[in-house]
């Protein structure tokens, strides 16, 4: 029997699946429900309402995402190769599985900005933990080997900052060019924070 995480997971998954086919404007929640072979009452022991299940959801997708790319810059050599690749959802996404979960998240950015509920507030707040914690790392790394000045740990939260920024304007204005902003700006960070007596990489 699964118990109530695992089985929330399980609700989430097929979500997904159901909005990349229909997408969040015809996804009903009624229906979905009638899918699982649930009752409303055992759905809503597991999600309050249809915005909850978006945004879990959604959230599970971003950490499978950025985990994914975190775990890719660990091959990576150099400061810049690090943060292009971990940004590299924001800058150009070309994997496939992840293809589809952009536009997703493009079209799902509405329902966790300014929202009341406490539940997705921190969601917010442990997914921002965990991109934190991905960038302090790499900068860590790169100061112990000697690539980055030691003031280098400072500068994670404002990175961050300015990405979401830069993206967040990205929905909001489709002429903005996040590729070419967000390339500007790390080449920046790595020039400006880079030590100029670097040890071995």
């Amino acid at each position: 029997m699964q118990n109530k995480k695992d089985k929330r997971e399980y609700i989430c998954e097929k979500a997904y699946q159901e909005l990349l086919v229909k997408g969040i404007n015809k996804f009903s929640l009624n229906k979905f429900i009638t899918e699982l072979q649930m009752s409303k009452g055992q759905f809503y022991y597991y999600f309050k309402t249809k915005e909850e299940l978006i945004y879990k959801t959604i959230d599970n997708k971003c950490y499978e995402v950025f985990n994914d790319r975190f775990q890719q810059t660990k091959s990576k050599s150099t400061l810049i190769e690090k943060l292009f690749t971990y940004f590299s959802f924001f800058l150009e996404e070309s994997d496939p599985k992840f293809v589809d979960f952009n536009k997703l998240l493009k079209s799902t950015f509405h329902l966790y900005i300014n929202t009341e509920d406490k539940e997705i507030q921190q969601l917010n707040r442990d997914f921002d933990s965990l991109i934190f914690k991905h960038i302090y790392d790499i900068f860590e790394e790169m100061i112990q080997k000697g690539y980055l000045k030691e003031e280098a740990k400072q500068f994670p939260r404002s990175l961050i900052a300015t990405a979401d920024g830069m993206y967040l304007h990205s929905l909001m204005d489709s002429d903005y060019d996040i590729k070419t902003y967000l390339s500007e700006y790390l080449i920046m960070i790595d020039t400006l924070l880079k030590n100029d007596h670097k040890g071995s990489e």
